[in-house]
């Protein structure tokens, strides 16, 4: 299952891309996030391997391990989300437009076992309505809205 959410930021591809790979702010855009663990390499570089820790709202705690699988300054930034029963590919690409950035997330999401699959048909049009959420919060956050 593969799904795109773009967006435009008035703000720097810089500031955009700093943005992006600081933990510390996640709280305050994507949805359930609780916290950051790291395992191996340092936060959020080339192969770097740590657990994203979220919280529903049931109180349950649940972790999926992210990998750095590409980074360049200012222009992207590539992970690899892992939990038992998915495998999520995501490519950030920040596309400097002068005065304002097009933030482009490219996501394919792999279920294990494939027989799972079936359900992304009927996941596909709610998972991407809910990374729009959380990206429309991280440019409203950026924008100072």
């Amino acid at each position: 299952m593969k799904f795109e959410v773009r967006i435009k930021i008035n703000k720097s591809a810089e500031g955009v891309y700093k943005a992006m790979l600081n933990t510390q702010l996640m709280t305050k855009w994507e949805s359930n996030f609780n916290s950051f663990q790291m395992v191996k390499g340092g936060k959020r570089k080339m192969n770097s391997e740590a657990f994203r820790i979220y919280k529903e709202p049931d109180d349950s705690i649940f972790k999926i391990k992210e990998i750095v699988t590409e980074l360049k300054k200012d222009k992207l930034f590539a992970y690899q989300l892992v939990q038992d029963n998915f495998m999520s590919y995501i490519r950030c690409r920040i596309i400097d437009k002068g005065e304002q950035v097009l933030l482009v997330e490219e996501t394919e999401v792999k279920f294990r076992p494939a027989i799972l699959g079936i359900f992304g048909i009927f996941m596909k049009n709610s998972m991407k309505k809910k990374r729009t959420e959380d990206l429309l919060k991280f440019k409203e956050l950026l924008e100072g809205k």
